[in-house]
Parts: structure tokens; C-alpha cells; sequence
């Protein structure tokens, strides 16, 4: 998403305020921003919640949830003896991530500014405990988990949705070199720092690519922002060289066939499963590579699953359902008449967007294995639950949206009146 975004909604609004102005005087000295004008204007919603991104997010949910049955049916039967008991699981976080979605779309999303350092602290709080000895739960290597009762929950996927509140309410306020914002990145980087520890490099990658994103649209100068990113690769380069693990990875990504019975395993048997999809696919439920072949089938891997079953038609739906769901969130920003409402749409869009293109390109073996989920689709309750109450932050910001004849005025007038 280009910069261009703020600077055209930015001199809308000049326009708009400048209307404003010549019929009612008495606002002239009101607001000396543009963010005061936003702010005090109109408080109320305008609308309704944007129907385009409810349509598509229950399509997706729809679609995981069928994913998942058919995915996870053959580890539950051994494990569970009952194959719809992954289901349940993920159908009952479905249902609590969903009436979260609702509950706070109808919540005005300016007052959650308050709410971002709290947040944030709490997450990089949780964070921390994932890192004591006895309080997280340790799976496949890492301790990524927190147990609360019969309940496991991912403080990491708090941790996307916490640095994104951060940083579009002070990016609202502030230019990114003010002390303010300052102490904001360096929040956020605390998170990353801890979740690399845990370890878990995927969740990383989301949490600092919502913070490029942000301050990329929010005018940051280019090439200090380049800068930092060549520095930033040049770092995570160096620690996957000292991680043996990780540079196994890298050399599995390259030729997965050098070690085909370990590194090489999730490669091979992802490709087998997507190229034994074909254009139709062998049938829902009868995945070959599912029963105990592919790793983690029903969780980071499950797009392998959906391509053996459906084939490349029914993989292309889904892309397509991503896609829709990109278009859908970046009319929103585009649309929202707060710079703190573009950047939290801009946020939300791009980190579930970016994600699932990185599950996507990590099972086709585009780039090298994350261990990271497909929003939507894949098994896990902490990460569907907060990816709908980030879909539901979403439609708060499209119900303040411009009406469509003052956004025509606006456009209509020429931008030196």
C-alpha cells in the first residue's frame, strides 16, 4: 500500500474541513489539525459495518472450519477416538471469535487508543512468562504457549494485534523520530526480541512487517527505511547461521532431498500433496498425505491438504477469498475519515493478508519453512480469536467512513482551492 494513500485521504479532508469552514465560521478556529477535525466533527458512526469484508470473513471461516474436520479427522481418531473432536475445538473458538468480531465492530474504534499501551505491556508481560521454566508449554521445540486451566493460548498472536494498536495510535499523533513514538518501536521490538526467543521466527516476521507497513504509509523516509531492513535481514541472517536448526531449514529449502527423512521431510511431502491435487482435486476427506505423512497437516501445513483434496481450483477460490478480503480492507482505509482509522485498517489488512501469503509461499516451498498458520483456515483457537476481534477493530473503522457525495465534492474540487 502506497503512501500515496495518507496524502490523497489528507487533502480530502483539507477540502472537506475547508467546506466546513465557508458554512459554518464559527468552526474556523476549531481543530488546527486535521486529525482535531476528524476527531471532533462528527463522533458518531456513519453507517453500517462494511458487508463486503463480514461476507468474505464468513466465507473463510466457513471454509477453515471444513478444512480443519478434514485435516485433523485421522490424528483425532488415534488420538481422541472421535474424529470430530478437533472440530469442536476449533468450531467453539469460531463461535467466541466471532461474537467478538460483532461485539466490537460496534465499539468506536477511536476509543481504543487508550487501550494500546496496556495492551502492549500486557502482551510483552505474557511474552516474558513464555520464557520461565514451568509456566509455558513446549511444543515441537519451542514454548510458544501459556496454559490457563484446560486452555492453551499463543500470547504472540496478542502481541500482532497489541504493536498495531500501538503504532497506528501514536503514528496518529506523532512522526516516527518524536520521543513518543520512540518509546512505542521500542516496545514493539521488545515483543519481537522475546517471540525470536521463544523461539519462533514466523510470529516475528508478522509483528515487524505490520510495523514496516506502518511506517512506510505513515511517510517515513525511504531509504532509512530500506536501511534499517537491510540491517534487520543482515541480523535474523546471522542468528539462523549460529541456529543449527534454522540453517537446516535453509539448506532443506534449497535441496529438500539432502536430508529427505528430517529437514527435507515437510517439503517433500507438502509438494507430493499439492501435485497429487491436480486442476479438481482427489475429493474432500480423501487426502492421501494427511494420514501421518504430512506434519502438522491441520495447522501449518493444511493448504497442502486443501490442494491435494480440492486441487488448484479450489486453491485458487481461496487465494481469490484473500484477495477480495485485501481489496475489501484497503477501501476501508482508504475510506476512513481518521488518519488513526487508515492506519489501523492499513495495519489489520496488510498483517492477515502478509501472513497468509507467507503460509502459502512456505508450503509450495517458495521460501523456507516459518511455522506459521493460515489466517482463517488453519487449527489453533488463539490465532482464529484474534484474527476475528482484528476483522472486528476492521468493520468499526468502516462504519466512520466518509459519505459517498462528500467524498465526490472532494474529489471534484480542484486541490489549490
Amino acid at each position: 500500500m502506497s503512501s500515496k494513500i495518507l496524502s490523497v485521504q489528507n487533502s480530502r479532508r483539507s477540502r472537506l474541513k475547508r467546506d466546513a469552514q465557508k458554512v459554518h465560521p464559527e468552526l474556523a478556529g476549531v481543530g488546527s489539525t486535521t486529525n482535531h477535525f476528524d476527531e471532533r466533527n462528527d463522533p458518531h458512526f456513519r453507517g453500517l459495518p462494511d458487508k463486503g469484508i463480514i461476507a468474505v470473513t464468513m466465507a473463510l471461516c466457513l471454509f477453515g472450519l471444513m478444512a480443519v474436520f478434514s485435516a485433523s479427522a485421522p490424528e483425532a481418531l488415534v488420538s481422541f477416538h472421535d474424529v470430530t473432536a478437533e472440530l469442536r475445538k476449533q468450531t467453539i473458538a469460531c463461535m467466541i471469535g466471532l461474537f467478538l468480531m460483532f461485539t466490537i465492530s460496534r465499539y468506536d474504534y477511536r476509543k481504543i487508543k487508550k487501550w494500546s499501551w496496556p495492551l502492549g505491556f500486557v502482551s510483552l508481560f505474557l511474552l516474558a512468562l513464555t520464557l520461565v521454566p514451568g509456566l509455558s508449554t513446549e511444543a515441537f521445540g519451542a514454548s510458544r504457549w501459556l496454559k490457563l486451566g484446560p486452555v492453551q493460548f499463543q500470547p504472540s498472536e496478542l502481541a500482532k494485534v497489541a504493536s498495531i494498536l500501538l503504532l497506528a495510535s501514536g503514528l496518529s499523533k506523532h512522526f516516527w523520530w518524536k520521543r513518543e513514538m520512540l518509546f512505542r518501536i521500542a516496545l514493539v521490538m521488545a515483543m519481537a526480541a522475546i517471540v525470536v526467543k521463544q523461539p519462533d521466527l514466523g510470529s516475528t516476521m508478522m509483528i515487524l512487517s505490520a510495523l514496516v507497513a506502518l511506517l512506510y504509509v505513515s511517510g517515513t523516509n525511504h531509504v532509512l527505511l530500506f536501511a534499517a531492513l537491510l540491517s534487520g535481514g543482515a541480523l535474523v541472517w546471522h542468528k539462523v547461521q549460529n541456529t543449527p536448526y534454522q540453517m537446516a531449514r535453509i539448506q532443506s529449502w534449497l535441496n529438500p532431498y539432502i536430508n529427505p527423512q528430517k529437514e527435507g521431510w515437510n517439503i517433500i511431502q507438502a509438494q507430493l500433496a499439492i501435485g497429487s491435487g491436480g486442476w479438481f482435486g482427489a475429493g474432500f476427506g480423501r487426502s492421501l498425505q494427511k494420514l501421518h505423512y504430512l506434519p502438522v497437516q491441520h495447522a501449518d501445513f493444511i493448504f497442502a491438504v486443501i490442494a491435494e483434496e480440492i486441487g488448484f481450483l479450489g486453491c485458487l477460490a481461496l487465494i481469490s477469498l484473500f484477495i477480495v478480503f485485501g481489496y475489501y480492507g484497503f477501501k476501508v482505509a482508504l475510506d476512513a475519515r481518521t488518519l488513526f482509522g487508515r492506519l489501523l485498517a492499513i495495519g489489520i489488512t496488510s498483517s492477515i493478508c502478509t501472513q497468509a501469503t507467507v503460509n502459502i509461499m512456505v508450503t509450495t516451498g517458495c521460501i523456507p519453512v516459518t511455522g506459521i498458520t493460515l489466517p482463517f483456515i488453519s487449527y489453533g483457537g488463539s490465532s482464529l480469536v484474534i484474527t476475528l476481534a482484528m476483522v472486528g477493530i476492521l468493520l468499526s473503522v468502516s462504519r466512520d467512513r466518509m459519505a459517498k457525495d462528500q467524498d465526490e465534492h472532494a474529489d471534484a474540487e480542484p486541490a489549490h482551492a
